[in-house]
């Protein structure tokens, strides 16, 4: 190995005083780099470092939310953003459900018909798409049972609740106001406990009524209408005072004329009031009677809407339907529910649909259960007219070998002859 002799006689070897010096020459670059980037020098480099860094920002920002946010396919209608409800926690939870209102037609709104069914503020039924009048109505009267503002339209919070385990089914209370509220109180009547204006106003007087008709019954006392009271009021085995009180007369309001044919106009204000159809020209007492003026007085409402608890002349339900046109037709009945008349063993059962005549009455159970819960008015052949909650009107349908009106049949009562 070389060496450098100094001064001194001392002798370096040479390759030790290349590495020193090399390794002082590497330390001094790296440190004037380091200056220059931070005070300006050597721009280049640090244009090139911010670059690098914006183009990461970006690719995040363009490429992340088209991962989140990509259309979903198209389905039998368009879907809604879920909506953000708050939570009693604080937090947010985002609901599945779209809002739902006049004119919606989709799967959500066959849904919600069936919910609003199984709740009873609907008849029983062949679901449809379509968000109508009736379905508004049973939205309004879900909305009243819960103290809610009554718009008539499923939000997704209402939804929440309308689906929910422990969702409220139908009841009428202390201060509601409705036409179911002025059919119970004419049954109330009827049967003695009653005996104050029937106005559709849930009154003191009302609930006091309703404890009677619970005690007498032998029902939990709680003065409300639920489908537990509302099955045994509007049915044979009710329980009736001693004297009966006879029905007094509605609280007065825009009347029609004796064999005018007009129908009066229901009193502003009350829930859930149906959006009436007239018919001018319908004479609404010159039907006949029998089996032909039943009928005819069927066909005459068709096109009336549906409501819940409604029994005419300007809204039905299915049951009120079926009333309204016996007693048009001469027959004496009592306002019940469907069950209630197809277990009239006054009036000859029909077992199988090929048997059914003209003016017969026909019953079907629901999807979920056998009790009867639906009733519509033989027309002849396969033919009925019925208050149809679904369609949101009384209309005309058949009855077809393997579809619904055919698979949930339970009987028929020959109501005539």
């Amino acid at each position: 190995m070389k060496h450098l002799r100094g001064k001194s006689g001392l002798r370096f070897p040479l390759g030790i005083i290349i590495l020193t010096v090399g390794m002082i020459g590497m330390l001094t670059v790296v440190l004037i780099c380091s200056v220059t980037l931070k005070f300006g020098s050597l721009s280049f480099l640090k244009d090139a470092n911010r670059q690098s860094e914006y183009l990461t920002i970006r690719q995040y920002e363009i490429e992340a939310p088209v991962l989140s946010t990509a259309e979903p396919p198209l389905t039998e209608a368009p879907t809604e953003e879920p909506t953000a409800v708050p939570a009693e926690s604080g937090a947010i939870v985002v609901s599945r459900y779209a809002t739902l209102q006049i004119g919606a037609e989709s799967t959500s709104v066959a849904a919600l018909h069936e919910r609003l069914m199984e709740l009873g503020y609907m008849d029983y039924d062949e679901v449809a798409s379509l968000y109508t009048v009736s379905t508004e109505n049973a939205v309004k009267l879900f909305q009243r049972a819960n103290d809610l503002p009554q718009t008539g339209i499923a939000s997704a919070a209402l939804q929440d609740m309308l689906f929910a385990d422990d969702a409220q089914s139908y009841r009428a209370k202390l201060n509601d106001n409705g036409i179911d509220v002025k059919d119970a109180q004419e049954r109330l009547c009827e049967l003695g406990y009653y005996s104050d204006k029937v106005s559709g106003y849930f009154g003191p007087k009302t609930e006091s009524a309703v404890r009677l008709f619970q005690t007498k019954n032998a029902i939990a006392v709680d003065g409300e209408i639920n489908h537990t009271v509302y099955s045994v009021l509007y049915s044979d085995i009710a329980v009736s005072l001693a004297t009966p009180t006879p029905t007094p007369s509605p609280t007065p309001g825009p009347t029609q004329k004796q064999g005018t044919g007009s129908k009066t106009t229901p009193k502003p204000g009350a829930t859930a009031t149906p959006r009436v159809t007239n018919k001018p020209g319908v004479e609404k007492d010159s039907y006949g009677s029998g089996v032909s003026g039943m009928i005819a007085c069927a066909q005459a409402q068709i096109g009336d809407p549906y409501l819940w608890g409604a029994h005419g002349p300007d809204a039905f339900d299915c049951s009120g339907l079926a009333y309204y046109c016996m007693r048009k037709a001469g027959l004496s009945v009592s306002r019940s529910t469907a069950a209630s008349y197809s277990e009239n063993s006054r009036w000859k059962k029909i077992e199988k649909i090929s048997d059914l005549k003209a003016g017969d009455l026909i019953f079907w159970c629901s999807p979920s259960s056998d009790k009867v819960s639906h009733v519509g008015i033989c027309t002849g052949g396969s033919g009925f007219i019925h208050a149809s909650s679904s369609k949101g009107q009384v209309v005309r349908s058949s009855i077809v070998s393997g579809k619904y009106w055919d698979q949930y049949f339970v009987c028929g009562r020959r109501v005539f002859g």
